[in-house]
């Protein structure tokens, strides 16, 4: 799969049905990988904020581009097979996907509640093989609940693991974590469960379509999202006037 860079962070070229075919391809392969649902906040903050992210992200097995500006830019600089692939959409077409085969998930992350609900809304909905579940406390871990959360995953041996820590954290969690594995392909996917069970409303096609998914966002939790944006958005704005005028940097895996 080709990547192309922008401020030397990895994003994959692909849209939403070829990476589901590549995670689903690789997941019986038994070996042992993880994927990042990469955004706006995600790019910037790998550029200019969070240690380790950028190298988390660019040793990652896909980096999903998630959000429109981020195709949007690729396009403009002559980049044609990308499409944004947001993250509780990717998720839900593996589900579809998996629906009815061997292939198992795991979820991590989030709380049991969160879990109960995503379980019941996948059971009335897909015929998927869950290999368990755990939703471990939350704030810095020690490395013995890491360890055990390992042990839980590997002792359930799935081959799917759905990750939900939240941005820049699971990023880098995956990364140092994903060689301990038996097996499985981890993917980060942040608030995709809550999306899932309706906890957080996805915002109307159109929103979507026209790139404004992230304004819907605001309106619905506007203290957490206006610090969120305000903190990115201007960074990425820039950058992308920067990037504009160097190479595409398309590289293949």
């Amino acid at each position: 799969m080709q990547n192309f860079y922008f401020k030397n962070v990895k994003i994959s070229c692909c849209d939403t049905d070829s990476a589901v075919a590549e995670v689903i391809a690789q997941s019986k392969l038994n070996k042992h990988d993880y994927v990042c649902v990469t955004d706006v906040g995600n790019l910037v903050n790998a550029h200019r904020k969070i240690p380790g992210l950028k190298e988390a992200i660019n040793n990652s097995l896909i980096s999903l581009p998630d959000g429109m500006p981020i195709s949007f830019f690729a396009k403009l600089k002559g980049i044609t097979n990308i499409d944004r692939v947001a993250g509780p959409d990717f998720m839900e077409k593996v589900f579809e996907k998996t629906s009815g085969t061997n292939i198992t998930h795991f979820f991590l992350g989030d709380t049991e509640e969160i879990h109960f609900k995503l379980k019941d809304k996948l059971s009335q909905n897909y015929e998927l093989k869950i290999a368990g579940s755990f939703s471990p406390e939350f704030g810095n871990w020690s490395s013995q609940t890491n360890e055990k959360i390992i042990q839980i995953i590997n002792f359930a041996n799935p081959d799917l693991i759905w990750v939900s820590l939240g941005g820049g954290v699971q990023e880098n969690w995956m990364r140092d974590n994903f060689e301990k594995l038996n097996k499985g392909i981890m993917v980060g996917v942040g608030a995709a469960f809550r999306f899932y069970v309706g906890e957080i409303r996805r915002a109307p096609n159109i929103f979507q379509r026209l790139g404004l998914e992230w304004f819907f966002r605001l309106i619905q939790q506007p203290r957490k999202m206006f610090i969120r944006y305000i903190t990115t958005l201007p960074f990425f704005i820039f950058y992308s006037a920067q990037e504009f005028f160097t190479n595409n940097n398309l590289k293949s895996n």
